[in-house]
C-alpha cells in the first residue's frame, strides 16, 4: 500500500520500504502544470523540475565549494557548489535553505539568499543564489552521505580548478564568476 507523507519540506512516497522524492512539474514558462512525477520518471520534452544552486561568499570574495562523496551516483568525488532539486511542494528559496543545513549544517535565513538569475537547462529550471557569509570551515557539519569535504577558493583557484577538470564545469559558470571579481 502506497503511504503519503506531507511534512513542512517535502513530499515522498513509501513504495515497498523505499522512499521516493517527488518533484512538481513546470511549463516552459515556469509555471506548475499540476503534475507531479518521481525523481526516477524521464521528463518529456517541455517538462522541467526546479533546482537550485548556491554560490556561498566570504568577504574576500571567495568561493565555498564542496567535494561530493565517492558514493554518489552524479558526479562522485567532483568539486560543485552547494546545489539541488526540490521536491514537490517546495520552492528554491526554501530548498536552498535545506540543502545547506542538510549538506553543511549552516543554517540560513531566507533572506540570506540573493536571487542571481534562472536558468532553463535539460528539463530543470535553476534559480541561482548567492548568499555572502564568512563562515569557519570547522564550524561545517558535511552530511558524509553527500559531501566529503569543503574549502573556500578565490576565484582565480576557481577558474585553475575548472581549468584542470577538477570542479564541474557549470555552463552558466564563467558568467557567474565575472559577478564576483
Amino acid at each position: 500500500m502506497l503511504d503519503i507523507l506531507f511534512s513542512k519540506l517535502c513530499i515522498r512516497r513509501s513504495i515497498g520500504g523505499f522512499w521516493m522524492e517527488l518533484w512538481d512539474i513546470y511549463d516552459g514558462s515556469g509555471h506548475k502544470t499540476g503534475l507531479i512525477k518521481k525523481r526516477t520518471d524521464i521528463l518529456s520534452r517541455g517538462e522541467y523540475h526546479l533546482a537550485a544552486e548556491v554560490w556561498i561568499i566570504n568577504d574576500k570574495l571567495e568561493v565555498l565549494i564542496q567535494k561530493r562523496s565517492k558514493n554518489k551516483e552524479i558526479l562522485p568525488s567532483i568539486w560543485t557548489l552547494t546545489t539541488g532539486c526540490m521536491v514537490s511542494g517546495e520552492n528554491t528559496v526554501d530548498g536552498s535553505v535545506r540543502e545547506i543545513k542538510e549538506e553543511l549544517g549552516i543554517c540560513i535565513e531566507k533572506d540570506d539568499l540573493n536571487f542571481v538569475r534562472r536558468i532553463f537547462q535539460n528539463n530543470i529550471i535553476w534559480d541561482i543564489y548567492f548568499v555572502y557569509m564568512n563562515i569557519e570551515l570547522s564550524k561545517i557539519v558535511l552530511q558524509r552521505e553527500e559531501v566529503s569535504d569543503v574549502k573556500f577558493v578565490s576565484v582565480e583557484e576557481f577558474k585553475n580548478m575548472l581549468l584542470a577538470g577538477e570542479i564541474f564545469k557549470y555552463d552558466e559558470i564563467y558568467d557567474i564568476l565575472s559577478l564576483i571579481g
